[in-house]
Order: C-alpha cells, then sequence, then structure tokens
C-alpha cells in the first residue's frame, strides 16, 4: 500500500493538532456481539463461525489461497479524511485483489484489529460494514478474528480463498503482451487532494475507496503472469520482470490512449504534478497487471510487450524519478 506518512508529516510540519472526541470503549463481549451481528453468515460450508475458540470450514477439493493484509493509521490511512467504512472497505478490497491475482476466488476472512480508546458499539459495527460491503460483492464471509486495545488502529486481515490453477508473477514468457484492467494515477491524484484540503472528487473517491473491478479479475483466467497494482506500475511490473527472468518494455503511447487518462493529465497540469508519476509509481489503484499469449480480454488495455532481456522500460521522453511505494 501507499503509504500516507507524508500527510501525517505535512499536519505537524503546520503545527496543527486535531483532537479527536474520546469515547468510552466498550466491553470485548459487546464489541463481539456487535461483530456477530454484522457478519452474520448463512453458509452450509461454515460448520461453526464466530463466537469459539475457532472456525471450522468443511473441506474444499479445490487448492487453498491465502492472503493478508495490515493497515496501521497514520501510515496506511487517516481517520480525519477517511470514514471507517471506507478504511475497512479499502482494506477488505486490498485483499480480495492478492487472491483475484492469484486466479483464485474469496471465499472467507479473519479479521484482527488493535482498537483505541474511541471506540464503542457504533465505531466497530461501522468498520464492520465496511468490510462486509466489500465481501458481499465477492460472495465472501468474516468467520473470526481478534481484537486487542493499542494506541493506533490497527487493521489486519487474512483471506482465505479457492484456486484451480494459480497464476504466478514468474510465467511471463518473451512475446507475451503486458495488459492491464484499468489506469492506475487515480488513488495518488486523491491523496494529493487530500493533502491539499480537498474533501470531495472523483480522484479522492479512489483513493479512500478504490472500486476494483473483480468481474474484469475474473476474466483473466488464461494470462500467463498477474499481480494487482498495490505498490505502482513500475515496482510490479519489476517483480514479474524479476520473479519471470524476462524483460518488460512499456509503451507510453499505449498507456496514453487508455481511458481516463485525459482527465488525469488536465488534472495532473493544472496541479504542477508530472502524471507519469501518478500514473507509473502512485499505487494503491489496486488495478489488474497481467501478460498474455492469448487474446486480450474483453475491456482490458495493452501497454507493452515481454522481451527476453532482463529490464523494465518506458518508452518517451520521461523523466522517472523513482519506482514507486518502499515499506521499509
Amino acid at each position: 500500500m501507499v503509504a500516507e506518512l507524508k500527510a501525517t508529516a505535512n499536519r505537524v510540519g503546520l503545527g496543527i493538532i486535531i483532537l479527536r472526541k474520546v469515547a468510552k470503549m466498550a466491553s470485548e463481549s459487546e464489541l463481539i456481539a456487535a461483530l456477530s451481528e454484522v457478519f452474520a453468515v448463512n453458509d452450509p460450508n461454515l460448520l461453526i463461525g464466530i463466537g469459539d475458540d475457532g472456525a471450522v470450514i468443511r473441506a474444499s477439493p479445490h487448492n487453498l489461497v491465502a492472503a493478508t493484509d495490515m493497515a496501521v493509521e497514520g501510515i496506511h490511512f487517516n481517520r480525519e479524511w477517511s470514514t471507517l467504512e471506507e478504511i475497512g472497505g479499502k482494506l477488505a478490497a486490498a485483499n480480495f485483489a492478492d487472491i483475484y491475482a492469484m486466479g483464485g476466488k474469496p471465499k472467507y476472512l479473519l479479521v484482527s484489529a488493535g482498537l483505541t480508546k474511541d471506540f464503542g458499539v457504533s465505531q466497530i459495527k461501522e468498520l464492520a460494514q465496511g468490510i462486509k460491503n466489500e465481501a458481499d460483492l465477492v460472495g465472501a464471509s468474516v468467520v473470526g478474528g481478534d481484537l486487542s486495545r493499542a494506541g493506533e488502529l490497527v487493521i489486519s486481515i487474512t483471506v482465505f480463498g479457492e484456486v484451480q490453477t494459480p497464476i504466478t508473477r514468474s510465467g511471463a514468457r518473451a512475446g507475451d503482451l503486458v495488459i492491464i484492467s484499468g489506469l492506475p494515477g487515480w488513488s495518488a491524484a486523491g491523496l494529493h487532494q487530500l493533502i491539499a484540503g480537498v474533501k470531495s472528487s472523483k480522484f479522492v473517491s479512489a483513493h479512500k475507496k478504490p472500486v476494483l473491478d473483480y468481474a474484469m479479475a475474473s476474466r483473466f483466467k488464461d494470462v500467463n503472469a498477474m499481480c494487482d497494482v498495490s505498490d505502482g506500475l513500475l515496482s510490479e511490473l519489476g517483480y514479474i520482470s524479476q520473479a519471470s527472468k524476462v524483460g518488460i518494455e512499456i509503451d507510453s503511447k499505449l498507456l496514453e490512449g487508455a481511458p481516463g487518462f485525459a482527465e488525469l493529465e488536465n488534472f495532473a497540469q493544472k496541479s504542477g504534478i508530472d502524471i507519469w508519476e501518478w500514473v507509473l509509481t502512485g499505487g494503491e489503484d489496486h488495478i489488474f497487471l497481467a501478460t498474455t499469449s492469448t487474446q486480450i480480454p474483453e475491456g482490458a488495455i495493452q501497454i507493452g510487450k515481454v522481451n527476453a532481456k532482463s529490464e523494465v522500460t518506458v518508452s518517451g521522453d520521461l523523466n522517472i524519478k523513482d519506482i514507486g511505494y518502499r515499506h521499509f
């Protein structure tokens, strides 16, 4: 995930101190009861759900695929501009993107959270509802997790899914076409606006709660290599290049022809930002990136080709300063 640390640093630098109303924290039993209400499940394969020491799920003949993601307040999200529902939905979507990027289908979630003192029943239900809303889009269910006290809000979600034939980052072959499910950069533009004090726009919405094209991801089932774009397009291309031991050449003209590019470019120019900084290194759009030697799936955008070299290049006279977000 692209960090919002610079946004926090900005606020500290300006000397702004934001006070959050502190409420009495609900008891653990009250919180679990609230979660059980939100995450009620009607699934014949879920034998034991929330409320016991562990969930019990009927074994499936399919391969199991699992992914986990953690978000920390002040690093991955900011409660001064994102609602708890948006935060929950965004983190769930990030996990689902990883499962789909492996060619899988999400089924069950474990959600753990370190809660701050201001968390009561209403806050936990709002956070849970955001997770459930996203889970409902893919037919997945929350079946358990853990709660603890924390100085800052921390949320960790683990998703389990089913996959028949896993799609990895190491399957790209020379001659493959490089495709994406949508244009990256909108989330980065939204973060730029939020830091500047803009509270509502298309870009802000894309950052606070990206809308994933799960149907498109399902159409990528015959691709050779795949991942979702969380840390930036160049960064993810580098992962595929290294894992597959191939080179990748991106055509900037093809990216310029992607739907939404002109609108993003217009905003970037008005903001004095190089659009390629957002498109190539922005991250957190959670679009799907893949290489294919077969027919391009309907709605996908070709942006380049795989070659027999060992590096990622982008055509055009671009001033690229970085490859994307680094966690450490």
